[in-house]
Order: structure tokens, then sequence, then C-alpha cells
């Protein structure tokens, strides 16, 4: 279990049954399987100060929907990026709401909130084309894990910049927009993942009725992953 402190008073812990600490080993190096359960399955925000309301762990039926109408292309990125495709769809989710028509007040655009600047770095020259986005996401997102070793500060530099992590020492930066967004990510992130595992039942039964979208059914020992600016806004 890891204990992510910030300078803001907040202590961000993320961990599971399965112990260890995020990120003592490279994530290239982890079981796939093992690491989501390790580390996905409690994120807990606690501050100095009275806490807002715990990101909700479930999207709404809506936006579930229209994440996993894009099932094919997040799979068809995961693989390529040997990321799990639940953390995708997390990342879509918390990002774009699955609309790959939005644009940040920032200019970040597309399904994954891609920069021009770091879309083009990454191959995708049409922010609008889900398959680009998609894909150019995936592999920013998998640099980041690469560059930090640790899921949740991948999350975060995906979110604020990889500056803003780096000038914040290891640290989660003590932005509200960060760190509320990671534990977001995190707890959506298990969402997605029981869902594919068909472990939500009677929520995958309101995503069906909503969006008469299919569960997507993979066995436990699916890729997690191997190892994202500020493109979050």
């Amino acid at each position: 279990m890891a204990r992510l402190h910030h300078a803001s008073g907040v202590v961000m812990i993320v961990g599971g049954m399965g112990g260890g600490e995020l990120g003592a080993v490279a994530p290239s190096m982890r079981s796939t399987a093992a690491y989501a359960r390790a580390h996905t399955r409690s994120v807990m925000v606690t501050t100095a100060t009275p806490a807002t309301a715990s990101p909700a762990a479930e999207p709404s039926a809506s936006v579930a929907s229209r994440v996993m109408a894009f099932a094919p292309l997040i799979e068809k990125a995961a693989r390529a990026t040997q990321l799990d495709a639940a953390l995708l769809m997390a990342v879509i989710d918390v990002e774009s709401g699955g609309n790959p028509q939005a644009v940040s007040p920032k200019g970040a655009s597309g399904l994954m909130q891609l920069m021009p600047a770091t879309g083009m770095r990454h191959g995708a020259f049409d922010l609008f084309d889900p398959q680009q986005n998609i894909g150019a996401g995936a592999r920013y997102l998998q640099a980041l894990l690469q560059q930090f070793g640790d899921l949740a500060l991948a999350l975060a530099a995906y979110n604020a910049g990889e500056g803003a992590v780096q000038k914040s020492n290891g640290q989660i930066p003590p932005y509200a927009e960060t760190l509320s967004y990671v534990p977001k990510v995190i707890a959506r992130y298990g969402w997605y993942r029981d869902a594919m595992l068909g472990t939500t039942s009677a929520f995958i039964q309101e995503v069906r009725t909503v969006g008469a979208i299919r569960p997507m059914h993979r066995s436990a020992d699916a890729r997690v992953l191997s190892g994202g600016d500020g493109e979050g806004d």
C-alpha cells in the first residue's frame, strides 16, 4: 500500500489486498491482473480539513455506455501499449465523458483530451478521430507510466503536466483539480475493470438498457499495464 503525502495536507492511500508499494517495480515488470488487484481496490483521500465527497466509483449509465461504445478501439490501443483497457476507459470517462468532440477551455481535445502538440508527438494529427486520439493518449499514458513508475503519479502528470510532478519532488502536485482527478480515475478504473470481468452485473444491466452496449468479458489474467503537459484540462 502506498501512502502519498501532499503539501496541502492531503494524504492519498492507494493499495489493496495484494500489498506491496506502488512504483517499487517498473510497471512492465508487474503481473497484470495482480497489479490491478493490488492497487485499484482502495483509494482513500484524507485531508487536514473536512473532506469533500469522495469520488464516485461508478460512472453514470450514459457515460459508461458512450465509453464502452469505443471498446474495440480501446482494446486495440491497449494491446499495442500493454495497458489495461479498463484504465484507458477510466481516463476517457473522466476526461471527456466519452464525447469524441469534447474541447476544453485550454484546447485539449477529443476522447482523451490531448493538447495538439502532445497528440502530434504521439501520432495523432486529428484529435477528433477516436482511433487516433485513443492511440495517442494510450502511448502518452504509457510513456508517463514508464517515466514515473507509479500509476498515481502518471495520472497526476496526465492531468497537471510532467513538469508539475517533477517540481513537486515526485509527489502529486497540490492542485485541487489534480488531487480530485487522480483518485477519481483510479476509482473508475476499478469499476471498468470489474465491468469487463462481468462482476458489476447490476450496473451493467443499466448500461445495457440505456446504451444497448453489451459488457465485455475477459479472463482474470487480462493485461493491466506496462507502463500524459496537463492533458486533462
